[in-house]
């Protein structure tokens, strides 16, 4: 876990590209490999959840603020039971089982780019309308209007890029759907070199792709262009990165996480971390809430 916003994607030429299989794949892989690692190893750590968390005043427990997001979210673009929901970058199905319990939908069908997370998911999951699959969330495989909502918690910042997706949750949605998401944005541009060069090394490590560095005029203006209307953007940094930045720098959560990840990724993700904090009391990194409608008939 971490964060940033201006990955330096260099793309292979000749013979190296097309061993890669281009610029986009080899994203998508390297994004799969660093969310693989110690997967087999989470057990029940933080009930599975992913997230940053919505840290209301009061909170002091991860998985709380874990469900107080994906509550929020849901709630923002009112899931209910008659919902059919496509839940995108889903990790290992915990905010699935949580939006079964809370909103009864449906159908939830969950899509993540890692098997391993999959694998998990589907292990888990005591719902019989609650399935799973591996996919790409800027190549959906899902008919046109096949789901009245659609939710991308966190993940979205690693899509390549944020607006294919956009297009590919707008096709996807029936005519009425909503879209909710919590992701990553730009507060500013970066003021000075080492300011970009902080940017740079985080979200080279994270893997986000450098189109990604969205200011909230961008995003808006992005969910816009791909067809989506009453867009609602609600900047809540300061309820998610702090608490977040303090849970993952408690003593007995590092070295949880190291015996999960591994001494390398999980010190690397802390490293991650750290620089994400500053860089949001810089002003340079804050966290969005988002809803936005396709247009009814």
């Amino acid at each position: 876990m971490g964060a940033g916003f201006l990955e330096d994607r260099q793309a292979p030429s000749g013979r190296r590209r097309a061993a890669r299989q281009g610029p986009r794949a080899s994203h998508e892989a390297r994004v799969e490999r660093f969310y693989s690692h110690g997967v087999e190893r989470y057990g029940s750590f933080h009930d599975n959840y992913l997230n940053f968390g919505l840290w209301e005043p009061g909170c002091a427990i991860f998985v709380e603020a874990a469900e107080a997001l994906i509550e929020r979210v849901a709630a923002t673009i009112a899931l209910s039971s008659a919902s059919v929901l496509l839940d995108v970058a889903c990790g290992m199905g915990s905010q699935d089982r949580f939006l079964m319990r809370r909103f009864s939908p449906r159908a939830i069908e969950g899509l993540d780019l890692t098997a391993k997370h999959i694998a998990i998911a589907q292990r888990r999951n005591p719902y019989p309308n609650v399935t799973y699959r591996v996919g790409d969330a800027c190549a959906l495989p899902f008919p046109d209007g096949a789901f009245t909502h659609v939710m991308a918690i966190e993940g979205i910042v690693h899509f390549n890029t944020r607006e294919r997706f956009f297009r590919e949750a707008h096709r996807v949605l029936a005519a009425g759907g909503r879209l909710g998401a919590s992701d990553f944005f730009l507060g500013r541009p970066p003021r000075t070199a080492i300011e970009e060069r902080l940017l740079r090394w985080c979200s080279a490590a994270w893997h986000v792709p450098r189109e990604n560095a969205s200011t909230v005029e961008a995003y808006r203006a992005a969910l816009e262009g791909s067809g989506f209307a009453d867009v609602h953007l609600e900047v809540v940094s300061d309820r998610v990165i702090p608490g977040y930045y303090a849970e993952q720098m408690r003593p007995e959560i590092r070295r949880q996480l190291y015996a999960i990840r591994g001494g390398i990724i999980g010190r690397l993700s802390h490293v991650i971390d750290a620089l994400m904090y500053q860089l949001y009391r810089a002003g340079l990194v804050g966290y969005l809430l988002v809803g936005a409608q396709k247009e009814p008939e």
